[in-house]
């Protein structure tokens, strides 16, 4: 299969997996399964994606007459207001409305919402379901610096998820202690790389 979306490739969770100068293709579909697994696993766990889609058109209820709160946007192409017809007929110019948050161009990160500038002639209108359309790619640009986090990540919990198929029910074996368990859910290094700011808080 080939990997969609994936936070990391198939050569570089082998090279994590393997000795160095071992290689093996045997099992190349499952670490490819494992590696979309595990992506949709962060995305579900950090509330957001770390990839662009296409274009794509959303829309958005604003949370006041001068701010909506967004998925992540990577590019926004139109953005359309409603007063209430589904028609989106007030496209606002680029002067309109600053991105959110300010002063994010050194480490490229998504735009998260949208406020009017104070020399926008016109306001948002919270009280009108979907009433601001955005039509742009969505997710989190490819040269964020938050994606180097999200491979490592990836990769940790990848190589957990492959050895456990020498862990039936979980039981890696046994030590002077007693039984050794693998650890159910995300691994704890994982989830400190993962948590904030990755970790998404405030949704649309």
């Amino acid at each position: 299969m080939s990997i969609t979306n994936g936070y990391t490739t198939l050569a570089q969770l082998k090279a994590k997996l393997l000795p160095e100068g071992v290689t093996f293709t045997t099992n190349d579909t499952m670490v490819e399964n494992i590696i979309e697994a595990v992506s949709r696993w962060i995305d579900a766990y950090c509330g957001r994606i770390f990839y662009t889609t296409s274009s794509e058109t959303r829309v958005y209820t604003p949370i006041t007459s001068h701010l909506v709160v967004t998925d992540d946007i990577a590019t926004i192409t139109s953005v359309k207001l409603d007063t209430g017809s589904r028609a989106y007929g007030t496209t606002l110019a680029a002067t309109d409305y600053d991105t959110l948050p300010y002063n994010t161009t050194a480490t490229v990160m998504p735009i998260m919402g949208l406020a009017l500038s104070p020399n926008s002639a016109y306001s948002f209108y919270p009280s009108i379901s979907k009433s601001v359309q955005i039509v742009g790619t969505f997710g989190v640009p490819s040269g964020c610096t938050w994606l180097e986090q999200v491979r490592e990540a990836c990769e940790i919990q990848c190589a957990r998820i492959y050895k456990r198929k020498d862990s039936p029910f979980g039981v890696t074996g046994t030590g002077a202690l007693g039984q050794i368990s693998v650890l159910e859910g995300l691994d704890t290094d994982v989830k400190a790389l993962l948590d904030y700011p990755l970790r998404r808080m405030v949704k649309p």
